[in-house]
């Protein structure tokens, strides 16, 4: 498959590098004032759009790379910034770590591992790839959608990731010592929520039931009331 050309004020993207939470490009336009770019791109893959932020422009190739170095070696002081920030463990997870055949089934409730390869190399760690499931149309296995809402087990960010993204359940010997207290954690909420979405459900059903009786109650008098009248007016 052909990769996809960006242009921006007529410059074409020759070089990009994403790490961290930004991607860095270089852009070329040779009739250009200032012929070279460099900044930030931010690309939606599914539309094939890129939005592009902080532009710099040079008439020198080697400055443009100097520039396009700096900015990169910036977001390398922050991966490591945030590593140590986070104490994110290094220990990556692979299929051996799933429970066998887990990838077929429903996914709610569950601790669920990434596959490495739709993470960047820089998140290529547990922290970043153990997620507990807590819904959506890709939680379940008949389901129609691919979106799978979870809370990332590291970091507590609320987020979704596809089901095909998924190598499968954790096996709970396989599970880090560090997410052990947090799964469980997050499993005890989960398990409150379900069952106080039961009770409402409950509730209301049987406040319906309740609603239906005292019609059913009141329907015959009100049917037997009509049949007098007709019998009158024979």
């Amino acid at each position: 498959m052909e990769q996809e050309e960006y242009i921006v004020d007529g410059h074409r993207v020759t070089h990009c590098v994403h790490l961290g939470d930004k991607e860095i490009f270089l852009a070329v336009q040779q009739d250009a004032p200032l012929p070279f770019y460099v900044g930030y791109m931010e690309v939606s893959y599914e539309l094939g759009l890129a939005r592009f932020s902080g532009i710099g422009g040079t008439t020198e190739y080697t400055e443009a790379w100097e520039l396009f170095i700096q900015r990169l070696q910036k977001q390398i002081e922050q991966v490591r910034a945030q590593r140590s920030e986070h104490h994110a463990p290094q220990q990556l997870l692979t299929e051996v770590d799933c429970i066998r055949d887990s990838r077929a089934g429903d996914y709610e409730g569950k601790v669920l591992v990434m596959r490495p390869g739709v993470l960047r190399p820089e998140y290529w760690n547990a922290a970043h790839q153990l997620y507990f499931a807590v819904g959506g149309n890709g939680a379940r296995a008949s389901g129609h959608g691919t979106k799978v809402f979870c809370i990332n087990i590291y970091t507590g960010e609320h987020t979704y990731i596809r089901r095909t993204d998924v190598m499968g359940a954790v096996k709970p010997d396989r599970l880090p010592g560090w997410a052990k207290e947090k799964a469980a954690a997050l499993r005890q909420d989960y398990q409150r929520e379900k069952a106080a979405e039961k009770q409402r459900l409950e509730e209301f059903l049987t406040a319906r039931r309740e609603k239906e009786t005292g019609e059913t109650l009141r329907r015959p008098r009100a049917a037997q009331t009509r049949g007098k009248e007709k019998g009158g007016e024979r």
